[in-house]
């Protein structure tokens, strides 16, 4: 299973659970390479999408070669079909304790999720608290706690450098964040001397999903060297697949139309394309009923034509 059949899937389900239109795949193709087409129909009217990545395909071969082995590895778990999404930044591992501990533990949260559900799975991670200054009230945060670098600095006596950058997502859970931060003033506090440090073991939240209507596994990402600038690459790729794909749809005859791009995102709400929609020439997706982006397991739309809510 490919990252572009999980999206299609998502969009078949969003389009079902949030606006009661149930369609049913019909054919399937890919019109360029890295691009999947689709007709699908609810019995009165069809669906033409059009799934693409939001960022070019990975150049490494290296990486894509070991998330196709993890993938089938990890397929021979659990049966059904499941998405593993990675969050920006991280990577896989390559053999080894910490590749047989990931595909356990993908395997045990996958295995105990019901068609639609998400889920947390709980791979570790280490935060490094250095004692910069006695004086002060200030940390310096670096990686997936650097948001709440304010909050830290609250309670925060003396001066700390703390990094986090082996946190790429944080579980949603608000109980979570509280006792990270919890355990975080308490370990600065405890530090004695200047120059000494403490380490936090904690968790990276990946997220994997079952879906309703596939089989087979997918991993979701890119590797972490391609991950960087991404809100330009996203302006310019967002461009270049709406003036690919909106004449295609148009071509298809199909009554509704949509565009479904795979993002990279670790929450729905760090989505970047929204931004990039709003700088375009509605021209440039004239006659489309949806636009949406699939990130972390989540659909969401960019656009969605009047009618289309009907």
């Amino acid at each position: 299973m490919h990252e572009l059949d999980v999206c299609l899937e998502l969009l078949l389900d969003w389009l079902a659970d949030e606006r009661g239109r149930r369609f049913e795949i019909e054919r399937t193709e890919e019109p360029a390479p890295g691009v999947l087409a689709a007709i699908a129909t609810d019995g009165a009217q069809r669906l033409a999408a059009a799934v693409h990545p939001l960022l070019e395909p990975t150049r490494n071969d290296a990486w894509a070669s070991n998330r196709e082995r993890l993938e089938v590895q990890i397929a021979s778990g659990p049966a059904g079909g499941y998405a593993l999404w990675l969050p920006p930044g991280a990577d896989l591992p390559v053999g080894g304790a910490e590749e047989e501990k990931l595909v356990r533990l993908v395997r045990e949260v996958a295995s105990t999720l019901e068609p639609g559900q998400r889920a947390d799975v709980p791979v570790p991670a280490t935060i490094y608290i250095k004692k910069q200054q006695d004086e002060g009230a200030l940390m310096s945060v670096s990686g997936g706690l650097n948001r709440h670098w304010a909050r830290l600095s609250e309670r925060a006596k003396g001066s700390y450098d703390v990094d986090s950058t082996r946190i790429h997502r944080l579980p949603d859970s608000a109980e979570h964040v509280d006792r990270l931060c919890e355990t975080v003033w308490e370990r600065a506090a405890a530090i004695e001397g200047v120059g000494q440090w403490v380490e936090i073991d904690t968790i990276d939240a990946w997220t994997v999903q079952r879906l309703a209507g596939a089989e087979g596994f997918a991993i979701i990402g890119r590797p972490p060297e391609e991950m960087t600038d991404l809100g330009l690459a996203v302006r310019r790729n967002l461009r270049r697949l709406l003036a690919a794909a909106t004449p295609r749809l148009h071509e298809s005859g199909a009554e509704v139309k949509a565009i479904v791009a795979a993002g990279y995102y670790a929450h729905m709400e760090d989505e970047g394309a929204t931004t990039a929609m709003r700088g375009y020439d509605p021209a440039l997706y004239a006659g489309l009923d949806f636009v949406c982006l699939a990130a972390d397991g989540l659909v969401k739309p960019l656009m969605e034509a009047r009618v289309a809510r009907a």
